[in-house]
């Protein structure tokens, strides 16, 4: 049986920008090689002139193969970045020599997809654009609403009929999350308050008691009056962001983002300026809104999940939701005429999407090592999203 395919309207659209890219991906990030390029740059040569260039690490020479750039590292195999943390194959003009030389069929199956990102199922083939990316942010920032060839999202009878009862609860969340009558902060905590109710009765069942007007209009209305103590909230995501860039901070991976404002974090003891800040930042409510529905397309659902793979991923959604506010602050505090580019919103989005890219074997485990539980009290989410 073929399998039909979905994907953003914009999918086919993007193309990478290489040198114009504002923060290029071959820069500081562990980029992987997969055994099949491996095994064919064991036959290509090192590049002429990296060595006169500066551009060749120390324990690799100029007749070596291709495969001794490859080093190991959180047990995956990777390239060997420089000292100044570049891909020693990215040349002044940011663009990257392999493919000069020989094409992009040269390049390892990261490289060659990036940010394009697919799961298989049994039907069907899910295609995405992730966050990591700023072009395609670009992309998010001049739409008013997304959608995607192949189902629409938006159509409460496509949800209550369909088969497969994970991607309905996905399907559900997203059409939670595209709701512009209300805030991102009411719609996320709408959204896990009914994810948490699916997994605490352990039974997905028919979701139309969840698609009810009047039961969601109660349930904003109930969200409206809950805690909201914003500079408490503030306090708690600035402790998230100098835990989750720790360990980067360390190995010096993107401390020109990083070191002014780890300094920044840590001063921050009076956050009474923040509400001044989350007026100032709801023109980027829209591209926000954009970003959520299009993160949990692309990876709150995977083949063989579960609904607590779903509660957890969520999670870690809010997360990276909330840190990418609080990084857009920790800029506006330290900006002299305390204005919000886009291109600073832009870019912790993209700083934090790449910080926060864990596989689901590492988030459960942080989630346990820093909460105690994986799966959070309702309360938890309500206090991180202020």
């Amino acid at each position: 049986m073929s399998k039909y395919i979905i994907e953003p309207e914009y999918y086919k659209d993007f193309r990478c920008i290489g040198g114009d890219c504002s923060f290029t991906c071959c820069k500081e990030w562990k980029i992987a090689v997969d055994p099949d390029t491996k095994k064919k740059w064991k036959s290509i040569e090192t590049p002429a002139g990296m060595k006169e260039q500066g551009r060749l690490p120390e324990s690799v020479s100029e007749s070596d193969m291709l495969d001794a750039f490859i080093v190991k590292a959180d047990d995956s195999e990777v390239i060997g970045l420089l000292p100044n943390m570049k891909c020693p194959f990215l040349e002044e003009d940011r663009l990257c020599i392999l493919v000069k030389n020989h094409g992009e069929e040269v390049l390892s199956k990261t490289c060659h997809t990036f940010p394009r990102e697919s799961h298989v199922y049994s039907d069907r083939i899910e295609k995405a654009l992730v966050s990591c990316c700023p072009e395609v942010v670009d992309k998010w920032k001049d739409i008013d609403s997304l959608s995607f060839t192949g189902f629409d999202y938006k159509d409460v009878s496509v949800i209550k009929n369909q088969k497969d009862v994970y991607r309905q609860v996905r399907d559900l969340m997203m059409y939670y999350l595209a709701d512009d009558r209300v805030s991102n902060r009411i719609n996320l905590l709408k959204a896990f308050f009914v994810l948490l109710d699916i997994y605490s009765k352990n039974d997905v069942r028919d979701p139309g008691e969840y698609l009810s007007g009047e039961t969601l209009e109660e349930l904003e209305e109930t969200i409206e009056t809950l805690f909201e103590e914003p500079e408490e909230s503030v306090k708690e995501r600035n402790e998230l962001f100098l835990d989750i860039t720790e360990n980067y901070v360390k190995e010096g991976r993107y401390a020109e983002f990083l070191g002014p404002m780890i300094d920044e974090a840590e001063r921050l003891k009076d956050c009474s300026d923040y509400a001044v800040f989350r007026e100032k930042n709801k023109e980027y409510e829209k591209l926000m809104r954009n970003y959520l529905v299009s993160e949990t397309f692309s990876t709150l659902l995977f083949p063989d999940a579960d609904i607590p793979d779903l509660v957890m991923q969520f999670e870690w959604m809010m997360m990276e939701y909330a840190l990418m506010e609080h990084a857009v602050y920790l800029k506006w505090r330290s900006c002299p005429d305390k204005t919000v580019p886009y291109e600073t919103v832009r870019d912790m989005m993209v700083l934090i999407s790449r910080l926060t890219g864990y596989g689901m074997d590492d988030i459960e485990e942080y989630l346990i090592n820093s909460f105690e539980d994986a799966t959070w009290d309702f309360g938890y989410a309500v206090f991180l999203l202020g």
